[in-house]
């Protein structure tokens, strides 16, 4: 794991170190919630193989930190290519950082991003899932015993009703799981939209004053205009505003003869 993360960063750590390009930071970040996330995912596979994952709740509890921290991986990714598309979108400002530099950050994320998804799907490997299987299936023949089966065909028909009982359980558990990652988002999607409605608020209260502001300004212009008027002793707008314009060139023409040699 370690050379898959230290690859393309180690060779110019040296000269982003110090300073403050947020790449590496979050660069950091993420190298140490992926750790966190292949300890945990260890875990969880001892726990599969060394449990009844039917009747444990040690098992669940795992498997839904798992998924919290991968979906903490995922988001410092996120925060990761967009530092790389702030860079790709103005490369004059970012001088120091170089083709050859930024073409290792892009395959960098490429390789955390298909990391992440290996990782994901482990969560739900064959192993596992036969692993869980097993287990479901042996809790519904321990409570539902032989059901008085006598003959060859009984048995095999008893076998068949807790096999169905055990695939039933395995899909309610994975319709659980969904409803609480689609749960997860609909929350994620209600704070954002709050997050929104106080920015519109915000912005809304801007124009609002900008509108007041711009009232005002227009007040005291025609003011202006009014005392102008009766001060030439017109009241004819386009002659106000000619009168005004001339005087504002006579000015230039003063300043560039008296003040450029």
């Amino acid at each position: 794991m370690a050379s898959v993360l230290d690859d393309g960063g180690e060779e110019h750590k040296s000269l982003m170190s110090g300073s403050s390009d947020p790449f590496y930071h979050f660069k950091d970040t993420l190298e140490q919630r992926i750790s966190t996330l292949d300890t945990a995912l260890q875990t969880l596979e001892t726990t599969v193989k060394t449990t009844d994952t039917a009747t444990s709740p040690l098992y669940r509890t795992q498997k839904k930190n798992c998924k919290k921290l991968l979906k903490g991986c995922e988001s410092a990714l996120r925060d990761l290519s967009a530092t790389i598309r702030v860079v790709e979108q103005s490369r004059a400002n970012f001088t120091h950082i170089d083709d050859e530099e930024l073409g290792s950050r892009r395959n960098f994320c490429t390789t955390v991003s298909a990391r992440l998804h290996t990782l994901k799907s482990s969560m739900n490997s064959p192993a596992i899932t036969e692993k869980l299987r097993a287990d479901e299936l042996a809790l519904a023949r321990t409570r539902g015993g032989d059901l008085g089966a006598r003959s060859k065909e009984e048995h095999a028909n008893t076998d068949f009703i807790h096999t169905q009982q055990a695939d039933a359980t395995m899909m309610m558990r994975q319709q659980d799981e969904a409803l609480t990652d689609l749960d997860s988002a609909v929350d994620r999607v209600g704070n954002l939209a709050s997050t929104i409605n106080v920015e519109l608020s915000a912005q809304n209260k801007m124009i609002d004053e900008l509108g007041e502001d711009l009232d005002e300004a227009e007040a005291r212009m025609g003011l202006v205009m009014g005392k102008l008027s009766k001060l030439l002793k017109t009241k004819d707008g386009c002659q106000l505003w000619t009168i005004i314009m001339l005087t504002l060139v006579l000015l230039v023409l003063c300043f560039l003869v008296f003040y450029i040699p």
